[in-house]
């Protein structure tokens, strides 16, 4: 018989990033701790993983199908849209180290001008590898998804209009953990393993 309580639904969700190496929380319920940024409000389309296989199939003389396979590489990517504007959400989609920008605080008097951000970006900038921590939520349900080391391997089009919000749509790839740990770990709350009798 089926369980309605094991249907899991994303109805809400944050997205953190901090330095690669960063700690992350011992628990699904720990605050995030020093270092970590929330990104912000995320669309209502959530989160969405996948997760793929490259495999080679060891063919047989006179067999029909593979009598082997063996898995050469398995990856995975988390998409996400974001709906606000700050220097982080800048950072990883146009690929932009915060050391290059600059904050330039706003002036009053005669001649007032509004703080503004600056910054440039090339043909070839680098990429920004990040730690990255998602957390999606169901009331006290809570699936945390914990990513090592991740770059932006996608990056959708950024529409201005009156009708959008001017939303940042980043793709993320999980890169090897440094050290050799695990390069994608998980917490979920009120999930049980069946060890059997």
């Amino acid at each position: 018989m089926g369980n309605a309580d094991n249907i899991k639904i994303g109805v809400s969700g944050k997205a953190y990033v901090a330095p690669v190496g960063t700690t992350f929380p011992a628990s699904p319920v720990a605050a995030w701790g020093t270092g970590w940024v929330d990104l912000g409000y995320i669309s209502t389309d959530g989160m969405e993983e996948a997760l793929g296989e490259d495999r080679t199939e060891i063919q047989a003389w006179g067999e029909e199908a593979a009598v082997k396979t063996r898995v050469k590489n398995r990856d995975a990517t988390f998409k996400l849209v974001f709906l606000e504007t700050t220097a982080e959400l800048l950072q990883l989609y146009y690929a932009v180290q915060a050391s290059d920008m600059v904050d330039t605080p706003a002036v009053t008097g005669t001649t007032p001008t509004p703080q503004f951000l600056s910054f440039g970006t090339g043909l070839a900038s680098p990429s920004i590898e990040t730690a990255l921590g998602i957390d999606v939520i169901e009331g006290d349900e809570i699936e945390r998804i914990m990513i090592a080391r991740a770059d932006v391997s996608d990056r959708g089009n950024r529409k201005r209009s009156a009708d959008d919000a001017s939303s940042f749509e980043l793709t993320f790839k999980p890169l090897a953990a440094p050290g050799g740990g695990q390069a994608v770990q998980r917490f979920l709350t009120n999930v049980t393993l069946n060890t059997g009798s």
